[in-house]
């Protein structure tokens, strides 16, 4: 060791001593900071982590928020659609009911009044008649919906999915059969419940004549019932399938469906 600094005399030990003594104290002390600094940006790591994983969370609440406002607006201007087209209905229906007929010019005195013949009563149910009656009325052409009646019952019935509905036609009536069927698919489409096996076939003791809607007697002026019956309804007969007055109570109808009820198809008189 002879080649190391002073290491063969006094002055020169005790100079180098204190050197690497003074030396390794400054290396001790740089040792602490460098473990403290190390502590100190391990912590500021976490926090920033804690930071960034906030701002996630803040940005997918506000994504949802966002979302759910975006569902609102359209399902508040799909119901003002709604609104609007039944305000307007019922307009035309107004309008329709106080235009009326120019009075018949009365007759000169010396001409004798003839009274008018009483006419027939109607029956309790006009859409219900004995096989007999049904005979005599008038054919119609095979009943059918286009593309754009199929678009139309769609749009207005897709705000009530959900809703669970069953068909019934008479029983070996082919044509009722066939515009029966068309009906279950386009209210599927509209997100509509079927949950029967298929489309039932009834036999009646006075056969039905068009389309009509039975709803249990309990639930006819459920607001639940009465919003999709009054939009079927409309959609129905806008498409000229069945009457507008065409909605029927039934307390033998379960509560929580609507029932199609497809009769012959021939012209009411």
């Amino acid at each position: 060791m002879t080649w190391w600094p002073g290491w063969n005399s006094i002055e020169g030990a005790a100079k180098w001593g204190d050197i690497f003594f003074w030396a390794g104290f400054a290396f001790l002390i740089l040792l602490v900071g460098c473990e403290v600094l190390s502590k100190a940006y391990g912590w500021r790591k976490d926090a920033l982590v804690s930071l960034r994983d906030e701002q996630a969370v803040a940005a997918a609440d506000l994504r949802t928020k966002q979302a759910e406002q975006d569902l609102a607006d359209a399902k508040a201007r799909q119901e003002a659609a709604i609104t609007a087209a039944l305000r307007a209905r019922e307009a035309e229906e107004e309008a329709e009911k106080k235009a009326e007929p120019a009075p018949m010019p009365a007759p000169a005195q010396d001409e004798p009044q003839v009274q008018p013949q009483a006419q027939p009563q109607p029956t309790t149910d006009p859409l219900a008649r004995t096989s007999e009656q049904v005979a005599r009325l008038q054919e119609r052409s095979p009943r059918g919906l286009t593309e754009a009646q199929k678009k139309s019952i769609i749009g207005l019935l897709s705000p009530f999915r959900g809703q669970k509905f069953s068909v019934v036609c008479i029983a070996g009536d082919a044509e009722g059969k066939s515009i029966a069927e068309e009906l279950v698919t386009v209210l599927r489409a509209a997100g509509w419940n079927f949950p029967e096996s298929g489309v039932a076939e009834a036999t009646y003791n006075k056969e039905p004549v068009g389309l009509s809607l039975m709803v249990n007697a309990s639930q006819i002026t459920a607001p639940s019932v009465l919003r999709p019956v009054a939009m079927l309804v409309k959609a129905l007969a806008d498409a000229g399938l069945m009457q507008r007055n065409g909605a029927l109570a039934d307390p033998n109808i379960p509560r929580d469906r609507i029932e199609v009820r497809v009769g012959r198809n021939r012209a009411p008189s």
